[in-house]
């Protein structure tokens, strides 16, 4: 919100974080656009992490990483320079120990006038160069994609069309998408938001077929009142979880992680979209007991080697 206090956010997050039985957290910039007029990344949310050993870590390049792809697209140019800042920054984000990329926007759409609606291809020269890096340092990376398997019209859904800000007309994006997962199979990829879909699109049927294709796929899962509810991981009456859904967190329990997308301000501040984080609560009660200790606790562990941390110690015995 531009005043910085992210201290301040910290102690909303965890009064939160105890009201809900969440021991930690993954927290990062959104994916910020390159107009954007508060930037921030890493450097502003490391002190959150150290302040508080044990209950955050940190992913980084939304609010840099992200900026210099967007603006490389629209540049339609990745010129030698351009490449070599790319990875330097990269490589300083992972050194200052962030444990993941993220997040970034592949397809992102406006919801509101001051919302940007960021589109660039999966396959862009410069997401192919991270694919490398997070290959080799051993992070994954967290991207936000609304999910459109053929060219189509914009939704006519109200939350789409409100800003103006969005195409009429959306292009095919799962190829591309397809194309950096198999760029390099050592890099880790997390389609965020499994759950919430604002073009109906992202169904189980489509889930399951990229997860089957691509061994270094992976999901977060997200609740929110705004997305199309016929592709909502949890029933109407908000009493089970569809058996669709059941069977596809079945058939790959080792590749769904909780992903909130919540944001956190200082104590106080104007509430940013629509409340999550109870929603994903009721998501690990209502899952059978194995499945919500992998997805709420083994997965993220492992996938994001929080075992490697220094303030891993004792997490074994945590609830």
């Amino acid at each position: 919100m531009g005043d910085g206090d992210y201290s301040g956010a910290a102690v909303s997050a965890l009064s939160r974080m105890g009201k809900l039985g969440i021991r930690e957290m993954l927290i990062m910039a959104p994916p910020l656009s390159p107009d954007h007029p508060v930037i921030f990344d890493v450097d502003e949310l490391l002190p959150v992490v150290r302040s508080h050993p044990g209950r955050f870590h940190v992913l980084g390049g939304g609010g840099s990483l992200n900026v210099m792809i967007h603006r490389a697209a629209k540049r339609g140019i990745v010129s030698r320079e351009m490449k070599e800042r790319f990875q330097a920054k990269a490589l300083e984000i992972v050194s200052k120990g962030a444990v993941g990329f993220g997040e970034f926007a592949v397809e992102h759409f406006s919801f509101a006038s001051d919302h940007p609606y960021e589109s660039v291809p999966a396959d862009h020269p410069l997401f192919l160069t991270l694919a490398e890096i997070a290959g080799e340092k051993g992070v994954p990376i967290d991207i936000h994609m609304e999910a459109i398997p053929s060219d189509m019209d914009l939704p006519a859904r109200a939350i789409l069309t409100r800003s103006g800000r969005n195409p009429a007309r959306l292009r095919e994006n799962i190829s591309a998408f397809e194309r950096l997962l198999a760029h390099n199979r050592q890099a880790r990829i997390i389609w965020a938001h499994v759950g919430w879909c604002n073009t109906g699109a992202r169904t189980t049927g489509l889930c399951r077929r990229l997860l089957s294709r691509h061994p270094n796929l992976y999901m977060s899962i997200k609740l929110s009142p705004e997305g199309v509810a016929e592709v909502r991981p949890i029933s109407a009456d908000q009493k089970s979880i569809r058996p669709e859904w059941l069977e596809l967190f079945r058939e790959f329990p080792e590749r769904f992680v909780i992903g909130t997308d919540q944001f956190y301000g200082p104590p106080g501040a104007r509430r940013i979209g629509p409340q999550k984080s109870e929603a994903i609560r009721l998501l690990v009660d209502l899952l059978p007991p194995d499945l919500a200790h992998r997805v709420g606790i083994e997965n993220p562990v492992r996938l994001f080697r929080l075992d490697k941390e220094p303030q891993a110690k004792g997490r074994a015995s945590r609830q």
